[in-house]
């Protein structure tokens, strides 16, 4: 595994991260409604998702693809379509936005950092889309002879760039809320990322095991 791999990971991942998803929700509403400490646990229980996502896909995957080269190509073509599908639905998704109402100023009862930890988890663990990214993208990314080192190496810089990126909304979070969440802005992050997406799918097409 070569800087280069971790590099062009970490822009995909950067690039999911920054989108508004299930865990940025999170994030931005704890850090508003419920206080920036609160905040950092979600993080910590988000990452910890990561790792786990990581441990369970690459044993499915050193199995599958311990039996046959062929699979890595039907893995290929599968992350291949999903970071087309990606692409065209953030494009889609430009066009018709559902925006964040919390107010800044809206407080709510704190709940004990393990119930925050557990919801970062959680949100992370049940978000079907991180599943079929685990499945389709890591072949990509990793050796069949390493599957489960190469698999965590890459589950710690996932957690480790979401996480970076998801202390930034918590330091800015009431200026982060007004800029992720106003049309024109948001319009065009969906734009630029969907066309971003297309083209790793089309580089990712001529990759080779």
């Amino acid at each position: 595994m070569t800087i280069h791999t971790l590099m062009a990971f970490a822009g995909i991942v950067f690039l999911l991260a920054i989108i508004p998803g299930p865990n940025a929700l999170l994030i931005l509403y704890t850090s508003l409604a419920q206080g920036k400490r609160l905040a950092f646990v979600n993080i910590l229980g988000v990452g910890f998702g990561f790792l786990i996502h990581a441990f369970v896909s690459a044993q499915g995957l050193s199995l599958l693809l311990s039996q046959s080269a062929m699979a890595f190509n039907v893995f290929k073509w599968i992350g291949v379509g999903y970071l087309l599908w990606l692409g065209v639905s953030n494009i889609k998704n430009g066009l018709k936005l559902s925006l964040l109402t919390l107010e800044p100023n809206q407080r709510t009862v704190a709940p004990s950092l393990f119930s925050s930890f557990a919801k970062g988890l959680m949100t992370n663990l049940l978000n079907p889309k991180i599943v079929l990214f685990y499945l389709s993208i890591f072949p990509q990314f990793v050796s069949p002879a390493h599957i489960l080192e190469q698999s965590m190496i890459l589950g710690f810089v996932q957690a480790l760039v979401v996480a970076s990126w998801f202390l930034v909304v918590i330091l800015f979070a009431t200026k982060l809320k007004v800029l992720l969440t106003t049309p024109k802005v948001a319009k065009w992050l969906n734009y630029v990322s969907g066309g971003l997406f297309v083209s790793f799918g089309v580089s990712l097409a001529s990759t080779r095991l």
